[in-house]
């Protein structure tokens, strides 16, 4: 009984006094950490328990002028010294684009953990998932966290609850001039004007404050970085904000490295797996012929031995009329696919088209095995089109058949020659087939020869290897059903063909059609049959890793959110934003923009075309709202140029003046802005145009001179972190 009543006894008030000063000695203790450190407090756990401590102190004092009277501090991103002085542009930070994305990843998916101590050296903790949250986690593509930029720190990350990036797009300004609307032109006091509230941010002070009240009636206190930003590399193409900040770049595709390599092989066999089937050879636009059967080809036996004994002979040495004779006597009439037909039989104005015929015994009687060719021509534009220029056949010889990655693919030139093509050339198309006038000025090999040296050479058994080689069937006037064709066997899961020079740089490490005079038809020819031959011997993992799409950051927050909730409801164990997020994801910008941001159901999308919309107040509407729909990712581009500039810089001054006063500390937004995207996009497409060897306008010196400005200042952004601390 004795031990009842002393359990049940009020606590003394001396213990009382002993607890609530052990309290609050724990209190300033953090509050000294988030304030003053570098990192901050980096444990949910920790961070948690100073929330509590603080609103139970701060109920229970009197004590206005204490600092901890204010509110909690925040997470923020930080660069050098918090006194560092923003109001002077020199002393900005220096940034890439990427640098700020990989920001934004790590306080997304960054994982909080324990601190060792007031030095904030990390104790990492490892969090158990429970196994149905294990098993959805790892379905999901989650982006490697990098490390955070050198120049950049973290702190508080524990305690983020709230990420807003605000993308303002500006056009129609003159790129050499000064743009009122950017930061680092509102800081600056013009014609007597004070520039906007949230500009005072800048002035150096160890924390930044705007004197408006916030949604709990307190000072609002934050800290500003601001950054230059870089926001890519290069003169090729220019890049928006969304491609750098909101998509990660998708993996380089690379070499499969994983072969089923067949150590005992016949190659014919191996390669006659990889044949086009008749319907591909139609849908890849091969000639085939338009009427099957004999009847439609000449089978006389007479006329087949005078074309086999050129085998032996030079192109050189072989007759015009003899080869034109002989061409026509087996002329035939072809389809690309479709209903048109094409006869030359009677028409002298156009070649003939010829088919390879079979050859199944040598000349002794014995068998003939079939050979493997491959073929690669370079084409001139004329008259009547795109002719034959030169023509490039090498034969396959052995070696690779020995199997091994080592093995050696042998082959020998059966004819390397240039054409004369009958008609004016028009353009020889030098940057690409290497042909000048000069290399056709002493030639008079005609196209019939060269179909008459195929016929002798090549039979219907045979195999011939090419890349896209439709078109080189074409400018010969051949047709031949055995084809092994790398454009389509290398070709990816969405359909997608790689260019030879890709494939041969890739997967055989060798640099092709590098040469500034052009390609060279043998050596395209020597690298597709060695793709082939290798593809042959490997099997499919001889292949391009198809890339993957680029990966949109919102949707991988998402789907990371709804596992952490679904499967760590309630715990306080160290977990990234995304797991603990269970907040309203929103997108708020032009229609297209947001018809090509995501396409996850759970977003809430809200069309704004233009920032002096009545709907770009929703940014900080949704940040802001202290009801559950309050955003916990919001993504926002607010697009100004088509309206008053005047309007546009009040409207801009709103806006980041409600999101500075009116944001709970717990979050963290970012605004970037970024000029004439737009122009600078539309300048590079008419500079590609124009610079293509086949384009008819010429690209002046003050056009490119043009397209450079336009291109340094969309590349030119200022950045703003704004947080709480």
């Amino acid at each position: 009984m004795n031990n009842t009543t002393e359990r049940d006894s009020p606590t003394p008030p001396k213990k009382k006094h002993k607890k609530r000063k052990a309290l609050n000695g724990r209190l300033k203790k953090l509050w000294r950490r988030a304030t003053t450190q570098t990192k901050g407090i980096t444990s949910r756990k920790e961070w948690l328990e100073l929330v509590d401590l603080h609103s139970t102190w701060k109920s229970s004092t009197e004590d206005v002028d204490n600092p901890m009277m204010g509110p909690l501090p925040g997470p923020a991103v930080t660069s050098g010294p918090l006194t560092r002085d923003y109001s002077v542009h020199d002393n900005w930070q220096n940034t890439e684009g990427s640098d700020h994305r990989d920001i934004i990843l790590n306080l997304l998916f960054r994982q909080s953990y324990m601190d060792g101590g007031d030095d904030g050296t990390p104790r990492k903790k490892k969090r158990k998932l429970d196994s149905s949250a294990a098993i959805q986690s790892s379905e999901i593509n989650i982006p490697p966290i990098p490390p955070l930029p050198s120049w950049a720190s973290v702190c508080n990350l524990a305690g983020i609850d709230g990420l807003a990036v605000i993308m303002i797009n500006i056009e129609d300004h003159d790129p050499g001039s000064p743009c009122p609307l950017m930061p680092s032109e509102r800081i600056k006091e013009r014609n007597g004007a004070k520039p906007a509230s949230w500009t005072s941010l800048f002035v150096k002070s160890d924390v930044g404050t705007l004197e408006k009240t916030c949604n709990n009636d307190s000072t609002v206190q934050r800290n500003i970085t601001a950054c230059k930003v870089n926001l890519f590399q290069g003169n090729k193409h220019p890049r928006s904000l969304s491609d750098v900040l909101m998509f990660l770049p998708p993996p380089v595709a690379v070499q499969s490295k994983n072969h089923d390599t067949k150590k005992q092989y016949d190659v014919i066999e191996a390669l006659n797996e990889l044949r086009l089937s008749q319907k591909q050879l139609q849908s890849e636009g091969y000639p085939f012929i338009a009427v099957q059967g004999d009847s439609c080809i000449n089978t006389d036996s007479r006329v087949k031995s005078k074309i086999c004994a050129y085998s032996k002979s030079k192109v050189q040495d072989i007759s015009i009329n003899d080869a034109i004779e002989l061409v026509k006597a087996v002329s035939v009439e072809v389809s690309f696919g479709d209903d048109n037909m094409v006869n030359a039989s009677n028409n002298e104005e156009l070649e003939h088209y010829v088919k390879t015929f079979s050859r199944a015994k040598e000349d002794d009687g014995s068998s003939r095995r079939p050979k493997v060719y491959s073929v690669d021509c370079e084409m001139v534009s004329t008259s009547a089109g795109m002719e034959l220029a030169r023509v490039s056949v090498i034969e396959f010889v052995g070696g690779a058949d020995e199997g091994g990655d080592d093995a050696e693919e042998k082959s020998i030139a059966v004819l390397d020659e240039l054409v004369n093509p009958r008609r004016c050339v028009l353009d020889y198309l030098t940057q690409f087939s290497g042909i000048t006038p000069k290399m056709l000025l002493n030639v008079n090999v005609r196209i019939e020869v060269i179909q008459l040296f195929l016929l002798s050479v090549i039979h219907e058994e045979d195999i011939i290897v090419a890349h896209s080689g439709e078109n080189d069937l074409k400018a010969l006037r051949l047709v031949h059903n055995n084809i092994v064709d790398t454009s389509v066997i290398f070709r990816g899961d969405n359909g997608r063909k790689y260019s030879l020079k890709h494939l041969s740089n890739v997967l055989l490490q060798k640099q092709i059609q590098s040469s500034s005079a052009g390609h060279c038809s043998k050596e395209d020819a020597e690298a597709a049959l060695i793709l082939a031959l290798r593809r042959a011997r490997l099997g499919t993992s001889f292949r391009l890793k198809e890339a993957a799409k680029p990966t949109n950051v919102i949707e991988v927050f998402q789907k990371v959110g709804k596992i952490g909730v679904d499967g760590n409801s309630g715990s306080v164990d160290e977990t990234s934003f995304a797991e603990r997020n269970d907040r309203s994801c929103v997108c708020i910008g032009p229609n297209e923009w947001l018809r090509g941001q995501s396409s996850a159901s759970s977003q809430h999308l809200l069309c704004c075309e233009s920032l002096n919309s009545s709907m770009s107040m929703a940014v900080p509407s949704w940040l802001a709202s202290k009801k559950s729909s309050r955003a916990g990712l919001l993504w926002a581009k607010l697009v100004c140029g088509s309206d008053g500039l005047q309007q546009e810089i009040k409207k801009q001054d709103e806006i980041i003046d409600s999101l500075v006063t009116s944001v709970p500390h717990d979050t963290v937004f970012l605004v970037v802005f970024q000029r004439n995207l737009n122009a600078a996009i539309a300048l590079s497409r008419q500079r590609k145009a124009a610079t293509d060897p086949t384009a008819t306008c010429a690209w002046s010196d003050a056009q490119e001179e043009e397209w450079k400005r336009y291109m340094t200042c969309t590349r030119n952004c200022e950045a703003l972190w704004i947080g709480n601390i």
